[in-house]
């Protein structure tokens, strides 16, 4: 099996016209008592740590700092860019529920995917899916070869980016930016959650695949843990800890009933670009009106100018 990537992060920025949302699931999963899960990793000592690889974002004025702490992993972001990753295994049939904690310093109060200037986060948690890369398109394919190229590592070809603090509500799934539709998005916290607490996060990661992408989960072979605050230009820590599985025993310690089928939409800066081509379309249609009437008055008003033998239309 290729090995998985370990740089999710690139991929997450700003919206283009092939965005879409997805509805996750409607009910946050309840942080009750569970049955022994299978830790992957509980950064208990620097060994936990030293598995975790460094990979700097272009983009970042300073490198992101990490290091162990008082059990935890901490971020540390000074206008940086970039990820931790590491390789895992495990399958989402089998280990539905991925659960773990994490905490910031601050939040950036505007943090958006749909935005540029806006798509930095205190605390991002990816997962990264062995989907293959059959059927992708040519911009896709290129993104990969240069990952290859640079690492020496296949991506994954698919990936889930569970992001803190962000705007957008729990319930939706935005595709990140270079994705090609094959990264999305999932805000967990607001911007108004607690700094400086330890927050609990439990999410079935097998429906929210099937949420996204319409299809089972392949198996999962990587995580990334970041902390970017490059487009902000602001200095921000993340801490992670606890990073567990759990069997399908789990879900009723983890909530009473699950979520509805969800539903698809699109999110509405795809609406406003649809917009602006209607009335980039609607310009040229008035620049060709101008320049028929134009013509026709050339022609001394003689008769109907008719282009190509057509009927008049109402407009010229």
């Amino acid at each position: 099996m290729k090995r998985a990537l370990p740089v999710l992060a690139v991929l997450l920025a700003a919206c283009t016209a092939q965005q879409s949302r997805h509805v996750v699931a409607v009910e946050r999963l309840e942080a009750a008592p569970a049955p022994q899960g299978r830790v992957l990793d509980d950064f208990d000592d620097t060994d936990t740590v030293a598995r975790w690889k460094l990979y700097g974002v272009e983009g970042g004025q300073r490198p992101l700092r990490h290091a162990h702490e008082d059990g935890a992993l901490r971020l540390s972001s000074d206008s940086s860019a970039g990820v931790l990753w590491r390789q895992v295994g495990f399958d989402p049939g089998a280990e539905p529920l991925l659960s773990w904690r994490w905490k910031v310093s601050r939040t950036f109060g505007t943090s958006s995917p749909l935005s540029p200037e806006l798509d930095n986060f205190p605390a991002r948690l990816l997962v990264g899916f062995d989907h293959g890369w059959k059927g992708a398109n040519p911009a896709a394919l290129s993104w990969k070869r240069k990952v290859e190229e640079y690492t020496g590592v296949t991506p994954p070809a698919r990936a889930i980016c569970y992001t803190f603090g962000g705007e957008l509500l729990s319930t939706e799934a935005v595709d990140a930016t270079f994705g090609e539709g094959r990264i999305v998005v999932i805000n967990l916290r607001s911007p108004a959650a607690q700094a400086g607490q330890w927050h609990h996060e439990v999410r079935d990661v097998a429906s929210d695949y099937r949420a996204v992408f319409r299809e089972d989960p392949p198996p999962v072979t990587a995580l990334a843990l970041g902390c970017d605050s490059h487009r902000v230009q602001l200095a921000a820590q993340a801490w992670f800890d606890d990073i567990v599985v759990y069997t399908p025993a789990a879900y009723p310690y983890f909530r009473s009933a699950l979520a509805p089928p969800p539903a698809r939409e699109h999110p509405l800066l795809t609406w406003l670009i649809v917009c602006l081509a209607l009335l980039a379309a609607a310009g040229s249609g008035g620049w060709l009106i101008h320049s028929l009437r134009q013509r026709k008055q050339e022609a001394g008003g003689k008769g109907n100018y008719n282009p190509g033998g057509q009927e008049k239309s109402d407009f010229c």
